[in-house]
């Protein structure tokens, strides 16, 4: 599905069994399936989050499909979640034509792939240029 470039706030916090941890964030990209989120720290692939806060005081659930670090000083983290009920939670008006189809939820892979490590997954993006819902 195209991801769509928009900064959305929202409170992202880890789901037990994992340590507890909790940040405002926002996202850096989003689809039915997931989003992108910057993070000041690194979360295993696999862990449950809930994202709140998103428009409408929507709250979901997901879990952390990628973990890349943005840049070399370890101090900001890309988070790929992939959304456990896919949908356009986002508030976005008039999204990409594919994302009327029905979604497929996206794989969490098992594990880290060391040769896609460095590879920036967000390479899909909408033509029709950055959303920003709510501002005028």
């Amino acid at each position: 599905m195209t991801r769509v470039r928009v900064e959305i706030p929202l409170r992202l916090a880890t789901i037990a069994p994992a340590a507890l941890f909790a940040e405002e964030t926002h996202t850096l990209v989003v689809n039915p399936q997931g989003c992108g989120v910057k993070l000041s720290r690194a979360l295993d692939l696999g862990t449950r989050v809930l994202l709140d806060g998103l428009p409408g005081d929507t709250q979901v659930t997901g879990r952390v499909a990628n973990c890349l670090p943005l840049g070399n000083d370890g101090k900001w983290y890309l988070l790929g979640l992939a959304l456990d009920e896919p949908g356009n939670i986002w508030g976005i008006t008039e999204p990409p034509d594919d994302w009327a189809q029905a979604p497929e939820p996206a794989p969490v892979p098992p594990a880290e792939d060391p040769i896609k490590k460095k590879n920036w997954p967000y390479s899909l993006f909408s033509q029709r240029g950055e959303a920003h819902p709510g501002r005028r």
